[in-house]
């Protein structure tokens, strides 16, 4: 049987929203106008984040900088514990995130993380805002639909998925798959819609999931 762990980032691998983080830090307050129609499903997620992060002039430096040395930036405990467990398995272990992916990849790197495929939104720096798109696995941009379209293509591929993530845009995946390892509003979702979850405060939680589904 093979098995692919797809991990959220912000909120989930990391305690906190970075993407959030680095708007208020670099735009204000006026990028929430946006966020309200994206979370009334007023426009997708691309839309959202072009319309957002086009508003940040900064470089790719001073993001990473700032990221890497923000308390709030801080990884859930157990991360590395968990990728190691699943490298030793033949785990597939993929991040898909509605972030941005120069940080995503800049935090693992610091914490020493590897081997962990990562699909998020690319970035180009600019001083008249940055330009972001998503990738979907056909190789072509998509707007909507990001993580379940990763999603799809794992069980596609034959894998048994397990998900793993914290919010509303996670739910989408959930219901694909036949584990899922809840923390924040993903698990009231989870419960009210009757799925089988997995409550997780960190990831040496999930290694206990996964150890079972793993030697089932």
């Amino acid at each position: 049987m093979k098995i692919a762990v797809q991990l959220d980032f912000d909120g989930t691998v990391t305690e906190e929203d970075v993407s959030f983080l680095l708007l208020d830090t670099y735009v204000g307050s006026r990028w929430r106008e946006y966020l309200k129609d994206y979370t009334a499903g007023k426009i997708p997620v691309g839309a959202f984040s072009k319309k957002v992060f086009g508003l940040i002039t900064a470089d790719e430096k001073t993001l990473t900088d700032f990221v890497l040395n923000s308390p709030k930036a801080k990884t859930r405990r157990g991360l590395w514990e968990l990728t190691d467990y699943c490298k030793r398995k033949n785990v597939k272990v993929v991040i898909v995130s509605n972030g941005l992916e120069f940080y995503i990849k800049a935090i693992l790197t610091k914490k020493g993380i590897t081997g962990v495929e990562v699909h998020a939104a690319e970035s180009v720096f600019s001083p008249q805002g940055m330009r972001v798109r998503y990738i979907g696995p056909d190789g072509k941009e998509i707007d909507d639909g990001f993580k379940e379209a990763y999603t799809d293509e794992l069980c596609r591929q034959g894998y048994q998925v397990i998900y793993i993530g914290d919010g509303s845009s996670d739910i989408y995946s959930a219901r694909k798959v036949k584990n899922v390892c809840a923390t924040g509003h993903l698990l009231e979702l989870c419960q009210s819609e009757d799925l089988n979850w997995h409550p997780f405060e960190d990831f040496l939680d999930v290694v206990k999931v996964i150890r079972r589904i793993v030697s089932d």
